[in-house]
């Protein structure tokens, strides 16, 4: 019993290890992810950051002769594009850093990436808890 017990131990400390560098990985790319788009005339380009934050504007000065609407309607496309681009490039940083197994749902929308770290979370949690009632009954056991 006590050697299964050891091998499932020593596995469970090795998939949490594993999934504390994938977590660590994952959140060291998205600090420099970002989303760029521009709007059909090309003249105006917006970068966005997590969250959707506008952090660079370049407005072509032709764009000035835009009727005013024709320009806010560039400011909202340039918006969704960068947008798309920024969830394509997250979506990029997640299977570079945990493998498409993690996209399972997230690209056609049944699954948010909150219930998915929520699980990652309760996982290795989970792991973390039986490896360490393991350690404590090996430790009882020799006292």
């Amino acid at each position: 019993m006590y050697p299964d017990s050891s091998h499932e131990l020593d596995r469970a400390l090795r998939i949490s290890a594993d999934l504390q560098r994938k977590a660590e990985d994952f959140q060291s790319r998205l600090a420099d992810v970002t989303g760029q788009g521009g709007d059909d005339s090309g003249l105006v380009q917006l970068t966005v950051g997590l969250g959707g934050s506008l952090t660079d504007v370049y407005v072509d000065p032709r764009a000035m002769r835009f009727a005013s609407q024709d320009l806010a309607d560039a400011f909202r496309q340039a918006h969704q594009v960068a947008t798309q681009n920024l969830q394509e490039r997250m979506a990029q940083a997640q299977r570079e850093a945990f493998g498409d197994e993690l996209l399972t749902g997230l690209l056609d929308g049944s699954r948010t990436p909150d219930s998915v770290f929520g699980e990652m979370r309760r996982t290795a949690e989970t792991g973390i808890d039986g490896s360490l009632d393991e350690i404590e009954r090996l430790r009882r056991r020799l006292g």
